[in-house]
């Protein structure tokens, strides 16, 4: 019952505007993530739109400095911003730098700008598993824009291609060419590509993205295009912001932007069933002690016998779902 009043109190501040109460209901939902519909049942009335930007790129791109540049031009036209910065996990403390506030302190304490920083904790795609919610709370709180950060790209780490609208994917020079970068699986997921720090030069790997994108067939009749920025000056950013409402303009004229909001309530769906899954099979069928003593088994003498074991666990599964 106190945990219930607890979020009512908190619901009812955050309908006014109070962002203490947001920054506790963010926490909430992503140590527990299981009381989300308890917090999101209250805001079923609301249809506000947020429009939501993706910005990815390896380690050292520069994406803080260049998200806190968008942000700053952003607000300068009136708009209110949620930033979500997602940053890689330890994997043996588990903690994390959540250093995104030192690069974004000129905006971070702007009434019309949230920051939230949030550790990665191992969850694939370069973003924490609790985004999609934050992201909802962010709308839910009337922001203008959604700037979500991810960890670096990676072949894996297509995630934030189902969350966001418009994918940005930042990249600098001395990265090796294009198709190191078409190896890295970045080429595919960018609506636009962004060539940072271009005082260091870039104009080669700029020209080399362009000719890639010349033998490309679109067939959203979306053709991404390419731009230079200075972060830390701020040139080109006003050019890469206008990118981002033409391509904006272009999902909303075709009606595709509806395609991307049913993509990514999907991708949320998905997750919520294997996640709903996975603690249910971990609490009832096959917990971290069997694991262990699987494991032991496997070192002492069954190393050729864990395929079936875990084949058998799941028939188990199978037969215990069937039954019900």
């Amino acid at each position: 019952m106190k945990i219930t009043q607890d979020i009512d109190t908190l619901i009812n501040r955050f309908k006014k505007k109070d962002k203490v109460a947001l920054a506790k209901l963010i926490s909430l939902i992503e140590n527990e993530p299981d009381k989300a519909h308890e917090v999101f049942k209250h805001f079923e009335g609301i249809s506000h739109d947020s429009y939501i930007i993706g910005i990815t790129g390896s380690p050292g791109v520069g994406k803080s400095t260049l998200t806190g540049k968008i942000s700053k031009k952003l607000l300068e036209e009136g708009k209110s911003v949620g930033i979500i910065c997602v940053d890689p996990t330890s994997p043996f403390s588990g903690g994390a730098f959540l250093g995104d506030r030192v690069r974004m302190t000129d905006i971070s304490l702007h009434p019309n700008v949230f920051l939230r920083s949030l550790a990665s904790r191992g969850y694939k795609g370069g973003i924490s598993r609790a985004v999609f919610d934050i992201s909802l709370l962010y709308e839910a709180y009337g922001m203008d824009v959604i700037i979500i950060e991810t960890v670096g790209v990676g072949q894996a780490e297509f995630d934030i291609y189902n969350l966001a609208y418009t994918v940005v994917v930042v990249l600098v020079p001395g990265y090796g060419d294009a198709i190191q970068m078409q190896k890295a699986g970045i080429i595919e997921i960018g609506d636009m590509y962004n060539i940072n720090k271009k005082d260091l030069g870039g104009e080669d790997i700029a020209v080399q993205i362009e000719m890639m994108l010349d033998d490309t067939t679109f067939q959203s009749g979306w053709r991404p295009p390419v731009s230079m920025t200075d972060a830390i000056s701020g040139e080109g950013v006003e050019e890469l912001i206008q990118n981002m409402w033409d391509h904006k303009e272009h999902l909303e004229l075709s009606e595709s932007i509806n395609e991307k909001k049913k993509n990514r309530f999907s991708y949320k769906i998905k997750e919520l069933i294997s996640s709903k899954i996975e603690k249910l099979i971990s609490e009832s069928f096959i917990n971290e002690t069997k694991i262990k003593e699987i494991v032991d088994y496997a070192v002492d003498e069954g190393k050729f016998k864990i395929y079936r074991t875990i084949h058998k666990k799941f028939e188990d599964v199978n037969f215990e779902i069937t039954k019900k």
